[in-house]
């Protein structure tokens, strides 16, 4: 009988297959869970609930021993560890490190998937990490997670039993979990921010009104009752001084006429049409008219170099900055003339705009401290609109010698024409 088919070659044949089709049930039931839990993840908008389950859900796929995902912090190049499952690794929590330490730093670099049979033989085993935690670590897989060419971080599992290791399949299906949980995050993420954004206009929304109703009640509705009370007293007067009503008719028109600016200067607050259809420099001459007619202090327009209109968004932030300024030395500065200064220096392709005071001046440091229990946002709603510009915001006192409010952005990129030619 050929050997080929001897009983025992046949057996072990026939075991061979049914190994390999118990490998093959394995890897299929496990990409029918991994389908699964991608499916779940994508209902899931809290970021730190989801983090959690992509971390368990890994561990539990990969039947790891343990597990760590760490996210890249874009603003300091750091990788943090975000979420640890399993291996007592609690006290890493938050714990950061370099983009480009350890093995991790090397799947970040490299945007490569890597497996470690013996970490203890690898060079890359970033050793400060591991003698934080008393868990022993024999093998890893760590897996980039990227997401429309961003990369947002790693997922790491480890096994703790020596003689446990991960294979190619493990690498291809935690790669392919890791793709899809990096797309789940970064929709948590624009969910969160979007919530955020929700909260912090309704806040500023409600800032507003609040404005609104202080100036409303100091300035139109004062006036209207004193018009009130003026017109009860001329109807007094027409009966028993008839040759004094002229009079009292004649202050009272005055009073009214002041309301009258006063109401027509918050709807140009509100909404300056002006600088939609004719730019910053004619709303702002228009806003400074109508201030020097109603305040007890003067604005001073300077332009040291003639420029090009500005975008919209430039002019809407740059004349927002410049209504915060003036409002506060209105109410705090005491000051007798306020200068709105324009200079650009071309050496930097930078446009600077300036309002300063002559009134009483103030302690930044000590009013930055205490700026959230006070409730105000215009320091906040300042430095949002010189970020949308691509620019810097700086508030600059002392205590005597008035305020200088600035704001310095990139001339060329903020153009109109440029805008366009985008």
């Amino acid at each position: 009988m050929n050997e080929y088919f001897k009983p025992s070659t046949l057996g072990e044949k026939v075991d061979d297959l049914e190994k390999t089709l118990q490998e093959a049930r394995e890897r299929i039931a496990a990409l029918h869970v991994v389908q699964e839990v991608s499916q779940s993840l994508t209902s899931e908008l809290h970021l730190k609930p989801l983090l959690g389950k992509i971390l368990a859900s890994a561990v539990q796929v990969m039947s790891a021993s343990a597990g760590s995902l760490l996210l890249l912090d874009e603003l300091t190049d750091e990788l943090v560890f975000t979420i640890l499952e399993g291996g007592g690794g609690e006290s890493l929590l938050g714990t950061r490190m370099a983009k480009d330490k350890g093995i991790a730093g090397w799947v970040v670099t490299h945007r490569q998937p890597i497996i470690v049979d013996d970490v203890h033989q690898d060079n890359r085993y970033y050793q400060a990490i591991a003698n934080t935690i008393s868990f022993h670590i024999s093998s890893l897989i760590c897996v980039p997670m990227v997401t429309r060419n961003k990369l947002i971080g790693v997922l790491e599992l480890m096994h703790s039993e020596t003689g446990r290791y991960f294979n190619k399949f493990d690498q291809q299906l935690l790669t392919t979990f890791a793709s899809q949980s990096a797309i789940a995050i970064e929709n948590a993420r624009l969910h969160e921010n979007l919530i955020a954004e929700r909260d912090h206009l309704i806040v500023v929304e409600d800032e507003i009104r609040k404005r609104l109703a202080r100036d409303l009640h100091d300035g139109p509705t004062q006036l209207l009752a004193s018009i009130i009370m003026s017109l009860s007293f001329t109807k007094q007067l027409i009966k028993r001084a008839p040759d004094m009503v002229l009079g009292e008719i004649d202050q009272t028109v005055e009073v009214a006429e002041r309301a009258l600016k006063q109401l027509r200067t918050l709807l140009f607050d509100l909404r300056p049409v002006i600088l939609e259809t004719q730019g910053l420099i004619p709303a702002l001459e228009i806003y400074a008219q109508r201030i020097n007619e109603v305040e007890d202090f003067k604005i001073i327009l300077v332009i040291e170099n003639q420029f090009e209109r500005l975008s919209p968004k430039a002019e809407v932030s740059i004349f927002a900055v410049i209504q915060e300024a003036i409002n506060n030395a209105k109410k705090h500065a005491r000051a007798s003339e306020i200068r709105l200064i324009f200079q650009i220096d071309q050496a930097t392709d930078t446009m600077a705009v300036t309002t300063k005071d002559d009134g009483v001046g103030f302690d930044v440091h000590a009013v930055q401290k205490r700026y959230e229990e006070r409730g105000s946002l215009g320091m906040i709603n300042s430095q949002e609109r010189a970020d949308a510009i691509n620019g810097t915001f700086m508030i600059s006192s002392e205590a005597g010698k008035g305020t200088q409010v600035k704001l310095s952005f990139p001339y060329t990129e903020n153009l109109l024409k440029h805008q366009k030619d985008k």
